[in-house]
């Protein structure tokens, strides 16, 4: 559904006292936080920040534990500062820890009469007693026109932050060449890709199969898309080179990588090497 949609639809569920604890999904920075935000000022336009408790994983752990919950916990029952309700919102639900979803459980089962509960999810990780207890909703991206195919709040931050798409087409330039690299390069490349924020390279990797996959599908689609010339360039070259059986595998196993670097002890390197090396293409 759209982000208007879903806005409506949770803005009507919270007048009307019909539910208080909301999943929003959606894929990769579709739009989950600016819909957050959008619905906290519908109830509190002043923005005050004493009635907004955001809560989002640490970037060191890469989870959300107990003490973040326990922060919930804390102030699910005081009563609004200046609002009618206190907003308690959990950035990358994904990755609360076993733990904590059950502590938080808890919590969603006797909300106060004066809290909201947004959870904000991307890869469906969370507990089904949660899903159970919640209303759902998943973010559709709005048409693909540009690299950040659709993703709004991915453009909000570039936006922001111009270095961001350099970071991206960084990204997109060094996985095309690895494309048709030698293994001794893809060695050297897996290194480079470790550094990288581990979900805006993985985002990359899937934007660039899916065009390849349009390119071989939906040409009209594939060339509505605005890319830099060089890009386009490049990545026509590879879809000139390769076949869709071989997109459709390289797919399905980075639906594998994503595993390994989001929710395994792993090191990263050693997934990126093997999925580099699993899907080189015959050029």
């Amino acid at each position: 559904m759209t982000s208007n949609q879903a806005r409506d639809i949770i803005v009507d569920q919270i007048n009307n006292k019909k539910s208080q604890t909301f999943i929003i999904e959606g894929s990769y920075k579709v739009g989950q936080l600016a819909l957050a935000s959008n619905i906290i000022n519908n109830f509190n336009p002043s923005d005050h920040n004493n009635d907004i408790i955001w809560i989002s994983k640490d970037t060191e752990k890469l989870i959300i534990g107990l003490p973040e919950i326990e922060i919930i916990k804390h102030n699910i029952n005081q009563t609004p500062l200046y609002s009618k309700y206190t907003f308690f919102v959990i950035q990358d639900a994904d990755f609360l820890n076993k733990e904590s979803q059950n502590a938080l459980l808890k919590i969603i089962e006797e909300p106060s009469k004066h809290s909201i509960i947004l959870l904000l999810g991307t890869y469906h990780k969370l507990l089904p007693t949660i899903y159970s207890r919640c209303m759902s909703l998943y973010l559709a991206p709005k048409q693909a026109t540009d690299i950040s195919l659709g993703r709004y709040d991915l453009e909000l931050e570039i936006e922001k932050n111009p270095d961001l798409l350099m970071t991206i087409e960084e990204i997109w330039v060094n996985y095309l060449n690895t494309l048709e690299s030698d293994e001794l390069e893809i060695f050297s490349n897996a290194q480079v890709f470790s550094n990288y924020p581990g979900e805006l390279l993985l985002f990359v990797l899937e934007s660039i199969h899916f065009m390849i996959t349009l390119a071989h599908t939906d040409k009209k689609s594939y060339n509505n898309i605005m890319l830099s010339k060089s890009l386009k360039q490049q990545l026509n070259n590879i879809v000139s080179k390769t076949t869709s059986s071989w997109n459709y595998i390289a797919l399905s196993n980075l639906q594998d990588l994503k595993k390994t670097i989001l929710f395994s002890n792993s090191k990263n390197i050693l997934a990126i090497e093997k999925f580099l090396l699993n899907n080189k293409p015959t050029i």
